[in-house]
């Protein structure tokens, strides 16, 4: 199996750098309220020179992103990364990163949606372990609490096992299996594949998640991963949230359900569905690259840290 580097474990007074390596804050307020969050915790934060920075639907230039994003994971004094907000562009600005110096600078990275080609790249060019988790402009912005915000900080500062994944989980098909957890936004990772930052999915415990997309284009894009032989590489799936992805009214459409039926309708590894993770309120961080169990084809559950 994949030696994986793990970052640090998160401590109180540490230095958390904010970066946007996708989409701009749809309101400055956001990035205020979340940086208040992380201090209130008691930790520090460092803003990166272009984070207010908008060009269209982006933040800032390419260079402008990669420059800050590089900026952190150099800079010796921060400790953790935590994106802005997802939206578009994590994947224009994988060529301008420096992995060779990542590699020597491993830090947590969070972040989800459209940082899921960011995830990707860490892992397949870098070994880096990361968490697909909240971000500063969005989820920390709104509010994180409960048992979201208990198992986020858990995940970035305890060196114990993780154990059982908290949230519920529907068994599609029982069984076991063992591997690392690749994958998030299906969008993403069905985008990513057949590039440089793809990385193998042998042994591998495959997550998706997705917002937003008709049930033909979620078949497509399954239909990509299937042909790609992601499903033959992997030891099982994880599905998470599919928010607003049902078929246009009027328009014939096979459902949801039935897309992923049929998807998976010849591939005998376990399946869990209905993970409380993805685009929905307080989703519950998953870190990309444990080595986790499917248990019985009704428990997830994660069997090391995520940090050292």
């Amino acid at each position: 199996m994949k030696t994986i580097v793990k970052p640090k474990a998160l401590q109180r007074g540490d230095l958390i750098g904010i970066c946007a390596p996708a989409g701009p804050a749809l309101a400055e307020e956001d990035l205020h309220k979340g940086v208040r969050y992380l201090q209130q915790l008691g930790y520090r934060v460092l803003l990166t020179p272009h984070l207010l920075r908008k060009r269209g639907y982006l933040a800032g230039t390419d260079r402008e992103r990669a420059s800050d994003l590089m900026h952190l994971f150099t800079d010796t004094r921060v400790s953790a990364i935590i994106a802005l907000r997802g939206g578009y562009g994590t994947q224009r600005i994988l060529p301008l990163l420096d992995f060779q110096k990542i590699r020597k600078n491993p830090k947590i990275v969070v972040g989800y949606s459209d940082l899921t080609a960011l995830s990707l790249a860490l892992y397949a060019r870098a070994n880096l372990l990361t968490f697909a988790g909240p971000m500063v402009a969005a989820e920390m912005a709104r509010g994180l609490t409960g048992l979201a915000e208990e198992y986020f900080w858990r995940c970035l500062t305890s060196t114990k096992p993780l154990g059982l994944f908290p949230g519920p989980c529907g068994a599609l098909r029982k069984g076991s299996a063992e591997g690392r957890i690749l994958g998030g936004n299906l969008s993403l990772v069905a985008a990513t594949a057949g590039t440089p930052y793809f990385p193998s999915f042998a042994n591998s415990l495959v997550l998706l998640e997705e917002i937003g997309e008709r049930p033909y284009r979620i078949d497509r894009m399954l239909r990509q991963l299937s042909l790609a032989g992601v499903w033959k590489a992997s030891e099982g799936v994880l599905l998470g949230t599919f928010v607003d992805c049902d078929p246009e009214p009027g328009k014939p459409s096979l459902s949801l359900n039935e897309v992923i039926d049929d998807t998976y309708h010849d591939v005998p590894q376990p399946i869990l569905a209905d993970l409380h993770h993805g685009h929905v309120r307080q989703s519950l961080t998953i870190p990309i690259g444990a080595h986790a169990r499917i248990q019985n084809g009704r428990k997830l559950v994660i069997l090391e840290s995520a940090v050292t």
